[in-house]
C-alpha cells in the first residue's frame, strides 16, 4: 500500500485523534456530520472538529470495505469482541494535517454553496450569450431560489458576468488551489456543458473520492476567506443550515428569549433532549449565550487540558453536571 487515498487517510487520521478504539457505526457518524450527543462531544474533546462530517455522502457500505481494507494492509485492527477499531501502524495523513480545514462549523455549507455557484455560472454566462432557453444544471428547488434572490442584488449590474469572473479567478489562482481544473471542468455556461466530478477523475486517473476532497479543501479556505469576494459570499448558506430540523427549532425559541424549562414545556420534549440542542447550538454559535453554562475561568481550564472522557472531568470538575460538561467542552469555538 504504496499511497494512502484520500478516504483511508481521513479514517486513519480520525482514529489517531481519538486515541482510543471507536466502532463503525460511531466513525460513520463523525465522517458523515451526524449530530449525535457523542459524535458532537467526542469531536472537540479530541480537538478534532475541523475534520467532522467532510464525506457527507459516505455509505456504511463503502466506509466498512475500507476498513477492512486498512486492516487487511496491517494499518488498522479490530477487536474482536468489542468491534472496535485502532490504528495498529502508523501512517502519514498530511491531507489532513493542512491548515484551514472547519468541518463542524461547515459540513455540507461548501456543498450547498457549490451548487449555488454552478446554477448561478450558468445563469450569468447564458445571459451573457443571450442563451434564453435551457435547462438548469442544478435541479434542486432550493438552490433555483437561492440563485433567483441573489440576481435581484444585481438586477441592474451590466458588468455581473466581469465581476463574477474576476472573483473566481482571484479564488482559484491561490496556492492552495492545486487543480483549480477540478472546479472549471464542473462549469456549464454558453455551449460549454460541465463535466461530472467521476468524468473529472477519470480524466485525471485518480479515484473520484481524492477529486472530492481535493476540491473540498479549497472550497474550506474560501469560506475562511469569504470577505473578499462580495459575490461568492452571497452564494454561502448562512451557519443555521448546520443545526438539525429540531436543534432549528429549539434555537428559535431561546433567540425569542425563552428560558430552559419554558422552552421543554413549549417543546413538549424531555429534558435531556433540549439539553442536546443546546450543546449543539453551543458547539455551531460560540457566542450564543445558553442556559447554566459553566463560568469561564472553568470552561477555560477544560478545554486547556486533554481530557478523553467526560468521565474524568466530571471526576476534575464534580460540581458540574453532565450538561455543563458537554457545554464547556464544546465551547470555545471558531466559527
Amino acid at each position: 500500500m504504496n499511497r494512502v487515498e484520500l478516504l483511508d487517510q481521513y479514517i486513519v487520521a480520525l482514529l489517531t485523534a481519538f486515541k482510543r478504539p471507536r466502532k463503525t457505526p460511531f466513525l460513520y457518524a463523525v465522517m458523515t456530520g451526524r449530530r449525535t450527543g457523542q459524535a458532537v462531544t467526542d469531536v472537540h474533546l479530541a480537538k478534532i472538529n475541523s475534520l467532522f462530517g467532510l464525506s457527507p455522502f459516505l455509505t456504511e457500505e463503502v466506509l466498512t470495505a475500507r476498513l477492512k481494507k486498512l486492516r487487511h494492509a496491517g494499518i488498522l485492527d479490530i477487536e474482536t469482541e468489542t468491534k472496535e477499531w485502532s490504528v495498529q501502524k502508523s501512517v502519514a495523513t498530511p491531507f489532513f494535517e493542512l491548515e484551514g480545514w472547519n468541518g463542524f462549523w461547515l459540513q455540507e455549507r461548501p456543498l450547498l454553496f457549490f451548487q449555488n455557484l454552478l446554477l448561478a455560472i450558468q445563469v450569468v454566462s447564458n445571459k451573457h450569450h443571450k442563451k434564453k432557453h435551457y435547462m438548469p444544471v442544478v435541479r434542486d428547488k432550493k438552490a433555483q431560489f437561492w440563485i433567483k434572490k441573489w440576481l435581484v442584488n444585481f438586477s441592474k449590474a451590466a458588468d455581473l458576468n466581469e465581476r463574477l469572473f474576476l472573483e473566481l479567478e482571484a479564488w482559484l489562482s491561490k496556492p492552495y488551489i492545486s487543480k483549480p481544473e477540478f472546479y472549471t471542468d464542473q462549469f456549464t455556461g454558453g455551449e460549454i456543458v460541465g463535466e461530472t466530478l467521476e468524468q473529472i477523475a477519470d480524466a485525471h486517473s485518480l479515484l473520484t473520492e481524492d477529486v472530492y476532497f481535493e476540491s473540498l479543501y479549497g472550497l474550506h479556505r474560501l469560506f475562511l476567506e469569504k470577505d473578499h469576494y462580495p459575490l461568492l459570499r452571497l452564494l454561502m448558506p448562512r451557519r443555521e443550515a448546520l443545526l438539525t430540523l429540531s436543534g432549528k427549532k429549539t434555537y428559535g425559541y431561546l433567540k425569542k428569549g425563552y428560558d430552559f424549562d419554558e422552552i421543554v414545556q413549549m417543546r413538549n420534549l424531555r429534558t435531556s433532549t433540549i439539553e442536546d440542542h443546546f450543546v449543539e447550538i453551543k458547539a455551531t454559535f460560540p457566542s450564543q449565550v445558553v442556559p447554566r453554562m459553566p463560568e469561564e475561568m472553568i470552561v477555560d481550564e477544560i478545554q486547556a487540558r486533554d481530557f478523553l472522557s467526560l468521565k474524568e472531568i466530571k471526576t476534575a470538575f464534580p460540581e458540574l453536571d453532565y450538561y455543563q460538561i458537554r457545554l464547556a467542552v464544546v465551547a470555545g469555538g471558531k466559527a
